[in-house]
């Protein structure tokens, strides 16, 4: 069960969407909604720190308190108007700590919410790649353009015998049990054969079937690519969210490069529940 949601909040314009579909996974759930802000202040690098007086960090770091402090006031201006229990909770950092503080605080609650990353957002796609491979459990990214009708009804799962694909199953079960169909797509690549494809669907459809899930399995041609294949099926089902396995080496911007992990986050006009 969902009951602790994690909403990512940096003071940018984005913050609305985010909280708009934190409120409504919140709404779903009857969860609690934290809006996380970290405010970043100004650190020295070591090649740097004799350029800097004491007084003149202090300063800077003073300045970015004081902006912390009006973003604050305008994220809880925000959560006032949201129809869930909320809070805002707030950590001024060093700079360099700013992704680490956010991946210990992800690792308290059920879900971690988040816009999607645009594809030259090369900080969002780490803190995102950080918060996938380290906080375990989901991320759920939200394209911006469609945060204010989430539609869960339908959803594609990309399925796989792996330990990611397995890992997101576990994590999106609340949303597969509420689901009206669910699409279990196992792509065609080289290593199966269609029989094998279907024999693994089976097993899984059984496990899920057993959570009260109504399953369909889809066995497809992988086509134009795993990832493209997975998006065609989801406009041609009107799905409402994808979920799927976050594959990828040590950096999101270097996994992002290829593969269908990229492909999804890249065109995906639905939102995306990746687990790891």
């Amino acid at each position: 069960m969902i009951t602790d949601l994690f909403v990512h909040l940096d003071g940018s314009d984005g913050d609305k969407d985010r909280l708009e579909a934190g409120r409504q996974i919140a709404v779903m759930f009857d969860a609690h909604l934290s809006g996380v802000f970290v405010n970043r202040l100004p650190d020295m690098p070591a090649a740097e720190i004799y350029s800097y007086s004491a007084s003149a960090l202090d300063d800077m770091q003073r300045k970015a308190r004081e902006k912390g402090d009006r973003i604050a006031a305008g994220l809880e201006d925000l959560l006032s108007g949201l129809d869930v229990r909320n809070e805002l909770r707030r950590f001024d950092v060093l700079s360099s700590r700013w992704q680490q503080t956010i991946l210990a605080e992800a690792r308290l609650y059920d879900l971690f919410v988040t816009t999607m990353p645009q594809e030259d957002d090369h900080e969002a796609a780490a803190l995102v790649e950080s918060v996938l491979f380290g906080a375990g459990h989901s991320v759920l990214l939200v394209p911006p353009k469609c945060v204010s009708a989430l539609d869960f009804s339908t959803i594609v799962l990309g399925w796989r015998n792996t330990r990611e694909a397995a890992r997101a199953v576990d994590e999106a079960l609340p949303f597969l049990k509420r689901a009206e169909r669910v699409s279990v797509c196992m792509i065609g690549d080289d290593e199966l054969g269609r029989i094998e494809r279907v024999t693994q669907g089976n097993d899984i459809a059984r496990h899920l079937a057993r959570h009260e899930v109504p399953v369909e399995l889809n066995p497809l041609p992988e086509g134009k690519g795993v990832g493209a294949t997975l998006l065609d099926e989801a406009e041609l089902l009107n799905a409402g969210l994808i979920v799927m396995g976050g594959y990828g080496h040590t950096r999101l911007r270097e996994w992002v490069l290829g593969g269908a992990t990229r492909e999804v986050l890249k065109r995906s006009e639905v939102p995306v529940l990746m687990g790891h």
